[in-house]
Formats: structure tokens, C-alpha cells, sequence
């Protein structure tokens, strides 16, 4: 059996407070970026990640099935 690549595919609801601040979807590179900034008055943790980008291979965004 020949291997073969997982393939990612992304779906987005449709929601009326989208977190367009937080969340970048770039449809022609095929990635998604997630923001959430750190919020200093709980204190820094070591290491804390505020950003994260991710790949896909299709995305279905704002899609609703029923």
C-alpha cells in the first residue's frame, strides 16, 4: 500500500461575532492564524505562545449543513 499524506480540510461556522481580530484566514497560501494576545494583569507564563499558524488543503468557511 502506497503512503499518502493526510489531507486537512477546514470548516468555519457562520456566527455573528466572527473573532476577525484573533483569526486570519488566508485562502490563497492555505493557512489559518490564531492570535490571543497575552494578557499581563494574570501574570507571563514562560514560553506562552500567542500566535499559532496552521495549513490546509481545502477550506469551507462560513458553511452551514443541515
Amino acid at each position: 500500500m502506497p503512503k499518502q499524506a493526510v489531507k486537512v480540510v477546514l470548516r468555519t461556522r457562520p456566527t455573528s461575532n466572527y473573532a476577525s481580530k484573533n483569526i486570519e484566514i488566508n485562502t490563497a497560501a492555505g493557512n489559518i492564524s490564531v492570535t490571543i494576545p497575552k494578557q499581563i494583569e494574570k501574570g507571563l507564563i514562560n514560553n506562552q505562545n500567542e500566535s499559532w499558524k496552521f495549513k490546509y488543503d481545502k477550506i469551507m468557511h462560513n458553511v452551514r449543513y443541515y
